[in-house]
């Protein structure tokens, strides 16, 4: 990392019983962070999700399910799957979670998984609310009338996102598609098949006889009333206890796209997360200096509907990071969108974090341009850049979760 003065810094433990339950993180720091003020503000609202993550680490087995939700900064997964990563090592690895087919759509996807098709499909990001296809949880919709394959695959260098259980989210009233799920030899694994219930739930929960790293989602045809196949997302698992870390982002998304999707918040419950988390923001500030008077009541309605579908779960809201408007002039917007957010935060109790003050506002926008760690449209990050950043979220949710581990101990 070019201009990086190096540090390490490490989270020191007692020797007490307490230091097998909490977490050793050590990470490799840019210099740019304010590491005093790189917590999670009203951590102690997240004792039941730490406790948890303790119950976990300590053998207790079971699954815990995180939901991070936000635009472009999520979609490409290089901010969520090192977060992803950390957690898993430290917690253990449930699986890759829910994905969608990026490429299918004619998008950007998670670098670690391909997907492809040998039939054209019609597709929908969120942020086309005028388009007529449906938006679930994916965020981003695939629909197509004809029958064919559609191949999802695991292509992480580094992690065994191997996979026994899938969850296919899709239309399944009496006019879709039956799927076949086959192996990478064509072999039958499972069937999921369409029912005459327009109602939903809108996905099913498929065990297969082994664990793979990629599987063919065969379209049949299998009644003359059968007429199209439309997905809004998979999720995989394997059956080890520890973290699914699902990740929903879409280009350009701002709150007021996922409210204006009926299915969405209602198809997040299926994923059952204990800890939703919500990163958006930087689209709205965009907009400056005509930015959005009703962007609290977009805020509110989103965390709302999530709740409702989501009571147990709690939430950590996030700041947008730094960053230029116009490439190169100082953002206002900014400022008023992360205090709007933090406003919403205290007023009711939820956790948040507060990238951009951690970072410098638009004086670290400026050091992060310099090192290389953002890209020249002066918005978005490079791969290192949102590493950094993966990075110091988990050194800031560590932080309280060892506070609570060390407050447990006799």
């Amino acid at each position: 990392m070019r201009g990086a003065p190096l540090l390490w810094i490490f989270i020191t433990l007692c020797t007490s019983c307490q230091a097998q339950t909490a977490v050793d993180f050590v990470y490799e720091s840019n210099g740019l962070e304010n590491d005093t003020v790189n917590v999670i503000q009203n951590a102690s609202y997240l004792d039941h999700f730490f406790q948890r993550l303790r119950d976990v680490r300590n053998g207790g087995g079971g699954k815990v399910a995180i939901l991070h939700i936000g635009d472009s900064h999520i979609q490409g997964d290089y901010l969520t799957q090192p977060i992803r990563a950390h957690l898993q090592n430290d917690f253990g690895n449930a699986g890759r979670g829910l994905i969608v087919a990026g490429k299918v759509a004619g998008t950007n996807e998670g670098y670690n998984i391909r997907t492809s098709s040998d039939v054209e499909w019609r597709s929908k990001r969120c942020v086309h609310p005028q388009n007529p296809l449906p938006i679930g949880v994916g965020g981003i919709t695939i629909s197509t009338s004809q029958p064919g394959k559609l191949f999802i695959g695991m292509a992480d260098p580094e992690i065994d996102y191997s996979f026994n259980t899938v969850t296919l989210f899709y239309e399944n009233d009496s006019l879709s598609f039956d799927f076949v799920l086959r192996d990478s030899a064509s072999r039958q694994l499972a069937i999921i098949r369409s029912v005459a219930d327009e109602q939903g739930p809108y996905y099913q929960r498929t065990r297969l006889p082994g664990r793979f790293d990629n599987v063919q989602l065969q379209l049949i045809k299998a009644r003359d009333s059968q007429s199209k196949a439309t997905i809004f997302g998979v999720s995989l698992e394997n059956d080890n206890a520890g973290i699914l870390y699902h990740s929903i982002g879409v280009n350009g998304a701002k709150f007021k796209h996922y409210n204006a999707a009926p299915l969405f918040a209602k198809q997040t419950a299926a994923l059952h997360p204990e800890l939703i988390i919500v990163s958006m923001g930087t689209n709205e500030a965009l907009d400056y200096p005509y930015l959005d008077q009703n962007f609290s009541d977009h805020l509110n309605e989103l965390i709302g509907s999530l709740q409702q579908y989501n009571p147990e779960a709690q939430f950590i809201l996030t700041t947008p990071p730094p960053a230029f408007r116009r490439k190169k002039m100082h953002n206002p917007g900014l400022e008023s969108i992360r205090e709007s957010i933090i406003q919403f935060a205290v007023e009711n109790g939820y956790a948040f974090w507060d990238v951009y003050k951690i970072l410098g506002g638009y004086d670290g926008a400026v050091l992060l341009k310099e090192q290389g760690l953002m890209k020249p449209d002066g918005i978005h990050f490079t791969k290192e850049g949102y590493k950094y950043q993966a990075d110091l979220f988990y050194r800031a949710l560590s932080k309280g979760y060892n506070d609570y581990v060390f407050q447990l101990r006799p």
